[in-house]
């Protein structure tokens, strides 16, 4: 027969029963318990003075001796497979120092090192040797399949490569099965945020309802319990799979229990004690445990394994995933300077000149950046590659500044015209040669009237025109310097000849080149 001890009511049963005149086999078979224990349990009422012929309260009286003595036997005697766990008693104190670790998860630990010992034997060693974890207490709201899935960020410390790391967790449940995502980042962001929901949902396979999650800026740019702003990237999201987000209530984990609670047991059995060579091994080992181990564990609520729920009643249930990738958007608040243009992630790019001065919103694809104002796609460019980059269209620019920036040569020449006959001249025979390599000289040639004036720049473009020049700096020197006074009243030298030397003189048409006949 089985040996097991024996309860205080039962031993309070035997010694009736033997009062009553019941045999040694009668009381063995009656309560379960072999002859020699029950032999054993007689001798030691009797020697605490209990008869057969005694009354009840010699009976209380003998029961309440043989605990006291029972419990000083089980203080002096330890049994076999407490002895086993004394060698570890350090490396149990070591783990109960580490936050969320808990009795479940030490067990866990010894049985990773070959340790093969019952979870009730390892509770009863740490209980009566180190002080008790205490456990929480929270409270659960049950849904329907596929209605509802809770999200969350986590700080936690992971061991990676021999160094502990400070990452986030990301954890998904969905209500109804209990089944988890989870998923190590490094950062907290938007599109961190976006990317852990499309890994979560392909991990699934489907897609929740609704998604319940705290009021953490990447969803919710401003938590109302009636009205709350979403992000709108993660609103694009929302709308691109199909759900519904529902933020709770400010400073109310309680309201998303479910996977409030993962939180801890993510820390219990995938950080605490462990170390991983990197991030791709940790993200890969907690998929494994999301699927294979504590999926295949029956759930304390549920009392059924959150995988064998999912794939039974719940994925089913899920909506189906879109047939078209997301492709995650950037948002930003900019302004469009003079300049016409809004900086967006260091680079620039253009709008009419009715938005100068005004706030736009600013949405980044991989390949686009458009522009909104007041809810209205106004501008639509092509993305930088790179910082530093303009994206300008000439037809964001008013007239003047257009004809002025991008059509260069005939504006200069409108423009010189407007100045004097003789500026244009000079600007003609500056952009005569080539256009656009000379064009920021002849725009150089404009800026002169600016400071000197178009009266005395056209003066100097002309006197400048009689020598044959038209350089820049000489240009610059004349306005500086001043013409002098009588240069056009100045007639040319006149040049005598002798008749000896008009002999030499040929006419005009001896010049003129003569077809050669063969």
């Amino acid at each position: 027969m089985a040996r097991r001890p024996i309860r205080m009511i039962e031993l309070d049963e035997l010694l009736f029963r033997w009062q009553q005149g019941h045999n040694i086999s009668q009381l063995s078979r009656s309560l379960g318990q072999s002859r020699q224990t029950v032999r054993k349990y007689l001798r030691l009422a009797k020697k605490q003075g209990l008869t057969r012929d005694g009354d009840d309260a010699q009976r209380a009286q003998a029961l309440a001796a043989m605990r006291t003595e029972s419990s000083r036997t089980l203080q002096a005697e330890t049994p076999p497979r407490q002895r086993l766990l004394e060698p570890h008693d350090e490396q149990i104190r070591t783990w109960l120092a580490e936050p969320d670790m808990t009795l479940k998860q030490i067990w866990r630990l010894l049985g990773e090192r070959g340790l093969t010992l019952s979870y009730a034997s390892v509770k009863r060693f740490i209980r009566s040797h180190i002080e008790a974890i205490s456990p929480k207490v929270t409270v659960r709201l049950e849904t329907p399949p596929g209605q509802q899935a809770q999200v969350d960020f986590g700080r936690t410390r992971v061991r990676i490569g021999g160094q502990v790391h400070s990452l986030w967790v990301f954890v998904m449940t969905l209500s109804y099965s209990r089944h988890r995502f989870v998923r190590f980042v490094k950062r907290q962001d938007l599109a961190t945020w976006i990317d852990c929901h499309i890994r979560a949902f392909e991990f699934f396979g489907g897609v929740p309802q609704t998604i319940l999650l705290d009021n953490l800026k990447a969803g919710v740019i401003r938590p109302d319990l009636y009205d709350p702003t979403i992000n709108r990237a993660y609103g694009e999201l929302e709308r691109h799979y199909g759900f519904t987000v529902d933020p709770a209530r400010v400073a109310t984990p309680e309201h998303k229990g479910k996977v409030e609670r993962q939180m801890p047991v993510v820390r219990q059995q995938l950080v605490a004690g462990r170390s991983y060579l990197d991030s791709a091994e940790l993200n890969q080992k907690a998929l494994i445990w999301c699927r294979e181990q504590v999926g295949r564990e029956a759930h304390g609520t549920t009392c059924e394994p959150p995988m064998a729920r999912f794939e039974q009643q719940e994925k089913a249930a899920l909506q189906p995933l879109p047939e078209q990738p997301f492709e995650r958007p950037t948002w930003g608040e900019a302004k469009v300077h003079p300049d016409h243009h809004v900086v967006f992630e260091r680079s620039y790019y253009s709008l009419p000149s009715r938005f100068v001065g005004k706030m736009v919103w600013v949405r980044a694809t991989r390949r686009l950046v458009e522009i909104y104002c007041d809810n209205e796609l106004v501008k639509t460019h092509p993305r930088a590659t790179r910082r530093g980059t303009w994206r300008s269209d000439p037809n964001d620019y008013p007239d003047a500044a257009k004809a002025f920036l991008f059509a260069h040569p005939q504006y200069c020449c409108k423009k010189a015209a407007e100045i004097g006959p003789h500026v244009a001249r000079m600007v003609e025979e500056i952009l005569s040669n080539h256009a656009i390599r000379n064009l920021r000289k002849a725009q150089g040639v404009l800026r002169l009237s600016d400071k000197y004036g178009p009266k005395r720049l056209d003066e100097a473009c002309c006197y400048l025109l009689h020598f044959g020049a038209t350089e820049l700096r000489r240009l610059t020197h004349v306005l500086e310097q001043g013409i002098q006074p009588a240069w056009q009243s100045e007639d040319p030298p006149s040049v005598s000849l002798t008749e000896q030397a008009m002999g030499f003189l040929h006419p005009p048409e001896s010049f003129a080149a003569m077809e050669v006949s063969r």
